[in-house]
């Protein structure tokens, strides 16, 4: 079973549906990923959303935010 309480040691800021919203760890954002996306799934999605569920078994921690950063970044939703 997926760790689903590990969290990242930076949040990432973005902003979805007009709200700002702060994603505390791979959990949250392979959610975010997988149901609340704003644009097409890219393969840079698919891999971020990969690298989360690798964190949440229990990988390390900081690609799946890096994967998620630059993910938000390509989908203009990246705020800090």
């Amino acid at each position: 079973m997926p760790d689903t309480q590990h969290l990242w040691d930076r949040p990432l800021t973005i902003s979805l549906d007009g709200q700002t919203r702060i994603i505390s760890g791979p959990a949250e954002a392979r959610r975010i990923l997988l149901l609340e996306w704003p644009a097409d799934p890219t393969d840079k999605h698919k891999a971020a959303s990969d690298t989360c569920l690798d964190a949440m078994e229990g990988a390390a921690a900081e690609p799946s935010w890096v994967a998620f950063m630059e993910v938000a970044i390509e989908a203009g939703i990246f705020v800090e």
